[in-house]
């Protein structure tokens, strides 16, 4: 039971980041085939603003599948969305360009990138709820944890996919051949689609229904608890300025600001990712044993001493400089990203716990997360190659602050059956 409820989770999740990834890393193709000629700059920076419209509708997905996770289960929301996923990743790999149709190419191509969003507006959070609600005592942080490994492992099967499929024919690669890469996706989420759909429901969304204790109206209760809410924007900021100037920007940054070539890029990006999958269940574990809090603060202290020296080495024009790079930033990714949603998961109520942490996550990276990209870029030509670094110092010291004076632990809330009412932040 353990390995079919972890195994849907983690592929579900996986293929959510490989989507990202295959995007943020074919910026400069995507640019080329379905925007005007002429201006590489003005085509970067459109592909790149397209990345960010996809999280600008990720709210709307939190809202309508955070809702069906609460009132009518959270084996529903998981199939529901990574069906959608599987539909609109395998269309970006059969679209025309901007050379076929003109115009309608980048309008065809946002549509796709809407429906990535709205369908990934509650994937994460909806695979740790449930896993959460599945998982043994005491063993909750372990196996969130372990789903949200399959970020890394997404990303890092991204990279590969695209280095294979440019290492067989860098002529065709960059023709036609990248599209395989979103068409793999695609079949990649059906299989998905599959496994989640053999899974079971909850026995605390059971308990909820059967008690009539569901709420009715998740998204309007996910804001009564203001200061629940605002822990969890905090933190999942933080969180998505990293991870998206990590696999949305750096790419991008390194072959056009870095002078590193596109081949190397890849082999890095492989290579520092895959660790992470490691880091992330020992940190799952950590937290099971020593608490939630202290490895935030861990994870979110190597952000702010780690995102500087991260862009001075991305400058460097090597493969080791290139791996360090990647690994500065993918670290504190790692240890944030599951400490965070692991405390996520247990502070707020079983009633609004797929909604509630769906609209937290998504709002925060809608806000800054999409736009990591684009910030980067506008950073890096306005004040230089160190200020993406600069940029996420600044935002991580803030979040420090916050989860050092206002973030409550949770590790006994995972020892102890849950509570059914509001949970409200304690000290």
């Amino acid at each position: 039971m353990r390995k079919k409820i972890l195994g849907a989770a983690m592929f579900g999740h996986a293929v959510e980041s490989y989507d990202f990834v295959i995007y943020g890393s074919s910026a400069t193709i995507i640019a080329r085939h379905f925007f005007p000629a002429g201006n590489q700059t003005m085509a970067i920076l459109s592909t790149l603003a397209v990345y960010g419209i996809a999280f600008v509708v990720r709210p709307l997905g939190a809202a309508v599948f955070g809702g069906i996770g609460d009132r009518l289960g959270r084996r529903t929301a998981l199939s529901t969305v990574v069906l959608i996923m599987a539909v609109s990743t395998v269309a970006i790999a059969l679209l025309p360009g901007y050379a076929q149709v003109g115009a309608l190419a980048p309008v065809l191509l946002i549509c796709c990138r809407l429906a990535q969003g709205i369908s990934m507006g509650a994937e994460y959070t909806s695979a740790a709820s449930y896993v959460m609600e599945q998982a043994p005592a005491g063993k909750r942080g372990l196996w969130i944890s372990t789903v949200g490994s399959a970020t890394f492992i997404g990303s890092a099967l991204a990279t590969f996919a695209l280095l294979v499929l440019k290492l067989a024919s860098p002529a065709a690669y960059a023709e036609w051949t990248w599209r395989l890469a979103f068409l793999f996706g695609g079949l990649m989420a059906l299989v998905g689609l599959y496994m989640r759909l053999r899974l079971e429901e909850t026995s605390t969304f059971r308990a909820l229904e059967a008690r009539g204790e569901t709420s009715a109206a998740p998204v309007r209760e996910s804001f009564r608890d203001w200061r629940v809410f605002f822990l969890l924007f905090a933190v999942f900021a933080l969180l998505a300025v990293v991870v998206h100037n990590l696999l949305g920007y750096l790419p991008t940054y390194l072959m056009t600001t870095g002078g590193v070539g596109g081949t190397t890029v890849l082999v890095a990006g492989g290579v520092a990712l895959l660790p992470c999958t490691a880091l992330s269940v020992v940190t799952g574990a950590l937290a099971d044993r020593f608490g939630r809090k202290p490895l935030l603060i861990t994870g979110v202290a190597f952000a702010v001493g780690g995102s500087v020296p991260a862009y001075v080495l991305a400058r460097g024009g090597t493969l080791v400089s290139t791996v360090a790079a990647e690994v500065l930033l993918a670290i504190p990714a790692a240890v944030v990203a599951m400490a965070a949603t692991i405390t996520a998961v247990e502070l707020v109520s079983p009633r609004v716990r797929a909604t509630s942490t769906a609209l937290a996550y998504n709002i925060a990276y809608a806000v800054f997360g999409g736009t990591a990209p684009i910030v980067g870029a506008l950073l890096t030509e306005r004040f230089g190659k160190l200020a993406p670094g600069v940029y996420i110092t600044v935002v991580a010291a803030i979040a420090l602050l916050i989860v050092v004076v206002g973030m409550p632990e949770t590790r006994e809330r995972a020892k102890s059956p849950e509570a059914h009412g509001t949970q409200r932040v304690r000290r």
